[in-house]
């Protein structure tokens, strides 16, 4: 853990956690996965940001009109960071994460966006197990929690509210789990099989 905090060390204002969901993997194709949910949260502030496809579809918009609002939105918030810092879990791969939400930016054509000004660590990396059980032996689980399947399946059944949620705690519980790492307190020991 003590290369996270040489990291972010200085840098904590300008750190967050962030996670997104989506309506499945990237294939590399043309037309990427709907984005659902973008969650941040910040380290110091410990404020919650959310684009949800939910607050937009319950202004009346469209499913299109509403992620087209979601990423003009998530846009218009990035750009206003100063070089941030990203904690996440396990978005660098090449079917979910930082490159599938870009080709859906492009699906829109957006292109005034790229992640190359914020670093980008893969929280994962540091501990073991998937995110749900390092946040369950933690403390850091919330009854919102859906694993990627469910949400999934929510989002299938056009349940956004339940997939916004879920995306949130996520962030949050990530928020939770750095705040322990940096204290040196993270449960990272595995469970016994």
């Amino acid at each position: 853990m003590d290369e996270i905090k040489l990291q972010i060390k200085g840098r904590e204002r300008d750190t967050y956690t962030v996670h997104y969901s989506c309506s499945g993997f990237y294939s590399g194709g043309a037309v990427a996965p709907t984005i659902c949910t973008i969650a941040l949260v910040s380290y110091v502030t410990k404020d919650v940001h959310i684009f949800a496809l939910h607050d937009y579809l319950i202004q009346g918009k469209s499913l299109i009109e509403s992620e087209h609002q979601l990423l003009k939105d998530f846009v218009d918030f990035y750009k206003n960071l100063n070089n941030p810092v990203f904690v996440h879990w396990n978005m660098d791969g090449l079917e979910y994460g930082f490159k599938a939400i870009l080709a859906r930016f492009e699906n829109y054509g957006i292109y005034d966006i790229t992640f190359q000004k914020a670093e980008i660590l893969n929280f994962s990396n540091y501990i073991y197990g998937s995110l749900l059980t390092v946040l369950d032996r933690n403390n850091c689980h919330s009854a919102s929690l859906l694993n990627g399947k469910q949400e999934a399946m929510c989002f299938d059944k056009r349940n956004y509210n339940a997939v916004k949620y879920s995306t949130a705690a996520k962030a949050i519980g990530l928020s939770k789990l750095l705040n322990l790492a940096l204290k040196g307190e993270l449960n990272d020991e595995e469970y016994a099989v």
